[in-house]
């Protein structure tokens, strides 16, 4: 049987999801479904993976504490400063992104920095699920406001190289692509509606 993943392209925790089934090798059907609309609220949860897919999830509980911790920093400081650009974007309020949304997004990328000083990837020198759910936010905050290698360049290397994966390219890239379009797209679109008003 085959997995059904409903999701729409350009969310990024529905990228995550494809890049890891792409990465477990499983076949899986898509089936759009629409967030704002809250179709999402009833999901059926399973389990995959194999012995030679451990990397993405440690068995060593040192190891998995601190994917753990990273999949927090992802859900709890990268994803919600790019909340703070979706939100006010499709509620028609964000025309552009104002210093302080500036000021959270490089503040996220030098504590991203950071981790990134401690090993190759996230949370080890393997890459493990802490990537691939990163990288679905962050390809989406460097479309919005890109990360500089001068400043970031172990960000920087990191996002390369999660970028040049072949589950990344398939399975995140044309989301992303439509994601950071479509915010690009409805900010103007605001500027437009608020330059009418007046």
């Amino acid at each position: 049987m085959r997995t059904i993943v409903y999701q729409t392209d350009s969310s990024p925790p529905a990228r995550a999801v494809k890049m890891i089934l792409y990465i477990l090798g499983l076949e899986f059907e898509i089936r759009e479904m629409n967030p704002l609309l809250r179709e999402q609220d009833a999901p059926e949860m399973r389990k995959y993976g194999n012995p030679e897919h451990e990397y993405l999830y440690p068995k060593d509980m040192r190891k998995r504490a601190t994917v753990n911790q990273r999949l927090f920093f992802d859900c709890g400081i990268l994803f919600q400063r790019l909340r703070s650009i979706m939100a006010p974007t499709y509620m028609g309020i964000m025309t552009e992104m104002p210093k302080e949304v500036i000021l959270g997004i490089k503040n996220a990328y030098r504590m991203l920095e950071e981790y990134l000083s401690q090993s190759t990837y996230l949370a080890d020198e393997n890459m493990t699920i802490a990537d691939v759910c990163a990288v679905a936010t962050v390809s989406s905050l460097d479309g919005m406001y890109p990360v500089e290698e001068k400043r970031y360049p172990k960000t920087r290397r990191w996002l390369d190289t999660m970028y040049n994966k072949d589950f990344c390219r398939i399975a995140n890239q044309p989301g992303c692509e439509l994601h950071v379009a479509h915010l690009k797209f409805a900010m103007e679109n605001n500027k437009l509606n608020r330059k009418a008003k007046l």
